[in-house]
């Protein structure tokens, strides 16, 4: 059993501030750092933090950022052996502006990000073990993910953030989507995606091979509907700092809940405590919370075990 995260790393290059800016408005920041990101090695170093065996694979550039980041995801207990160098290329920027509540704005150059291999990715998700889960997003090139999705054996579960929504517009992107086991997204990527906007959730089940939808609220919580119904997963109230990240947090943290045999409505109330704590603190993977700060046990249990988050 394996969280396998396929895509971006990116070197986060944070501006914090009073308030965003406005079309055309120059503002003033009060802070400024530098830190790890991108989708998918955030969702490895939140789940590895609790505890579950996680790999991450992508394409970093021929620099220094590349070694500074290999060397930090493996301290977080990711293994990143399978990951790309592309030459003459440099590692991903994201550029994030966050104001005094929290709330951000993020625009990304994928470097490096894009450039791995389909037959690679693909080739990694062959060797899986069953109740693996492999989690994918929107930050590479959809036909990269689909690859390594359709390398899946049956046994593999398909956890799929499609964010941003953009590419998932596309016939590869539909065919990612239909891949799908479990789909995590937010509320405006919903929008984005549901072309039947009076029941949106149900015209993306109807699109996915796992006809399970799991829709992030903020702090109102999150949203799971499957065959059985509909479930609202309450979230912990908390003074938020900065919520960049937190979605790679909840799919990161679902993904290791459902590697070591959690069902999902355990697997989100996980997700719903580690999101919360990410908020309260500045930046992307470095506020990801581990299993003894969160005070659970860390996530190794056998295939099929299911256990109380």
């Amino acid at each position: 059993m394996t969280v396998l995260a396929i895509g971006a790393y990116t070197v986060d290059l944070y501006m914090f501030g009073d308030h965003l800016p406005a079309k055309g408005e120059s503002v003033d920041a009060v802070d400024y750092a530098t830190a790890h990101g991108g989708k998918a090695a955030n969702v490895a170093v939140a789940s590895a933090r609790l505890g579950a065996p996680t790999r991450f694979v992508g394409c970093l550039g021929d620099d220094t950022d590349r070694l500074t980041a290999l060397a930090a995801l493996a301290a977080d207990g990711v293994e990143v052996d399978d990951c790309a160098t592309a030459d003459g290329i440099a590692t991903g920027r994201s550029f994030v502006y966050v104001d005094a509540h929290g709330q951000q704005i993020v625009m990304t150059w994928p470097g490096a990000a894009n450039l791995l291999p389909p037959s690679r990715a693909a080739a990694t998700v062959s060797e899986l073990p069953g109740t693996s889960v492999l989690v994918l997003q929107g930050e590479i090139p959809v036909a990269t993910s689909s690859a390594a999705a359709a390398a899946a054996s049956p046994d593999v579960r398909v956890l799929l953030n499609p964010s941003p929504a953009g590419p998932f517009l596309s016939e590869t992107g539909e065919d990612l989507l239909s891949r799908a086991d479990v789909l995590v997204l937010n509320e405006s990527e919903l929008s984005a995606l549901a072309s039947d906007t009076h029941d949106a959730v149900e015209c993306l089940r109807r699109r996915t091979r796992g006809r399970t939808v799991i829709v992030t609220r903020g702090e109102h919580g999150a949203e799971i509907t499957d065959d059985h119904g509909t479930m609202l997963i309450d979230v912990p109230s908390v003074n938020a700092v900065d919520t960049t990240g937190a979605g790679d947090a909840f799919t990161g943290a679902l993904a290791a809940a459902l590697c070591t045999g959690a069902s999902l409505a355990q697997g989100v109330r996980l997700a719903c405590r580690v999101a919360a704590v990410s908020v309260t603190r500045r930046f992307c993977a470095p506020s990801y919370p581990s299993a003894a700060e969160l005070g659970v046990a860390p996530l190794q249990g056998a295939p099929g075990q299911e256990r109380t988050t």
